[in-house]
């Protein structure tokens, strides 16, 4: 639904599996448009996907955001509200450190469930990570639909 082309913000904030290669949806995107930097940096085993790992890159005027956040899912299979939860605490966290006011956030890989309890954990960990301070996230969704749906869920 967005072009990541064309988003203004700070940051984009993408979550990838530690065991999905290539990279799929808003990270394979990513990839393509930095020449293959974040496939090269897997394969040089500088990043990996475990769950809780973020890699902070630049992206080098591909993207209007100055930063990337890679954040880690861990293994699709055990992909869970939990482990969702966590990487949007760290992905928040790590805004926070990085002084980001405005990221467009896709935690779910392209063919990811995005499930009430999903979402929830999502909105949950951004809440917890972000502690007091304020960042205004764009959510980042395959289509109209799951974008509504998302916005109603995560502001709730």
């Amino acid at each position: 639904m967005h072009d990541i082309k064309d988003l203004e913000t700070d940051a984009v904030i993408v979550g990838f599996h530690e065991d999905v290669r290539p990279l799929k949806g808003t990270a394979g995107a990513l990839d393509w448009l930095l020449c293959g930097a974040l496939s090269h940096l897997i394969i040089q085993k500088k990043m990996r996907g475990v769950l809780g790992e973020v890699a902070l890159l630049t992206s080098k005027g591909k993207v209007p955001a100055d930063k990337i956040f890679m954040v880690g899912l861990g293994p699709r299979a055990v992909a869970s509200p939990e482990s969702l939860r966590a990487a949007a605490r760290v992905a928040a966290a790590s805004s926070v450190n990085a002084g980001i006011a405005r990221a467009a956030l896709d935690l779910f890989p392209a063919g990811a469930g995005q499930s009430d309890a999903a979402l929830a954990a999502v909105r949950e960990g951004l809440a917890e990570g972000a502690g007091v301070h304020t960042i205004d996230f764009t959510l980042l969704a395959p289509d109209e639909t799951a974008f509504e749906r998302m916005s109603r869920l995560v502001q709730a």
